[in-house]
């Protein structure tokens, strides 16, 4: 006798393909699995040298209104002042600070290496020559980190490729390693880590450590933005907020621009104290 023939064994069939069935229908298909998106490949040293060089060059001048945040046991202000900036290539750039009433803090004057302070609590100005700016008293760290977020600004950070040592890959940025020497290969003085992000390219920031390893200087770059003559855009891409911490003596320069026009005319007189 067949047991398929059998009548309990026909139910018990027919049963377990209702089952199979009904698993089948009460299952969700599978979602179709997305592909990663590619990442975009390392960026050498030479190619982002060049885009710092290709945005130096891009800007024969510029003025900028900033709000500025200095904090530390340094600092000679204790609240948030509103300054303008000028720069005109190659090396002329002058920074001014105003009071809540409108008056001048300071006014600081660079044209090449010489540079000149006037405070509203002096009848001479400072003067000196970059890189001491010890004459410059308790206003001399403000400046030095007021100048590093300029020069981030304007793309002026002078590395070579030759001091480019390494670069490691993290979740949104590249970080490459530079070694700042004095004279020759083996006297590293500085050690900067230098990140980059992935899709623009543009920096985010800059830490400097001593060759012990000890962390010296941070500095971030946020808030690009396009940027051209009478507010039309055009290629100058700008950070338009800058901070400076320094870890010495914990002090910290922050620059929230509310403005920045690119390649407007400057007359030299503006770079003259009057």
């Amino acid at each position: 006798m067949s047991y398929c023939g059998h009548p309990f064994v026909r139910w018990v069939a027919v049963g377990v393909l209702c089952l199979g069935l009904g698993a089948c229908a009460g299952r969700a298909p599978a979602p179709p699995v997305e592909p990663a998106p590619a990442r975009a490949p390392v960026l050498t040293p030479q190619q982002v040298l060049a885009a710092l060089h290709t945005r130096e060059a891009n800007i024969a001048s510029l003025k900028g209104l900033f709000q500025a945040d200095v904090e530390g046991s340094f600092s000679p202000f204790s609240h948030s002042i509103q300054g303008t900036l000028l720069y005109q290539r190659p090396q002329s750039i002058r920074i001014k600070g105003f009071t809540r009433f409108g008056g001048t803090l300071f006014d600081f004057l660079l044209n090449g290496r010489p540079y000149s302070l006037h405070t509203a609590d002096r009848l001479y100005p400072i003067v000196g020559r970059v890189p001491d700016f010890r004459p410059l008293g308790n206003l001399g760290l403000p400046v030095q980190l007021s100048l590093r977020a300029v020069d981030v600004l304007l793309g002026r950070l002078r590395w070579t490729a030759e001091e480019f040592r390494e670069v490691r890959v993290a979740n949104t940025a590249y970080r490459y390693t530079v070694a700042l020497s004095h004279g020759n290969e083996s006297n590293v003085s500085v050690l900067q880590h230098v990140w980059v992000d992935h899709a623009s390219a543009l920096i985010q920031g800059i830490e400097y450590y001593s060759t012990k390893g000890k962390k010296l200087v941070t500095l971030t770059a946020s808030d690009y933005r396009n940027v051209g003559p009478s507010g039309q855009p055009d290629s100058v891409v700008l950070p338009f907020s800058i901070e400076v911490k320094e870890y010495v003596t914990s002090g910290s320069v922050r620059l929230k621009f509310s403005e920045i026009v690119p390649n407007m005319p400057v007359s030299a007189k503006e770079f003259e104290f009057r």
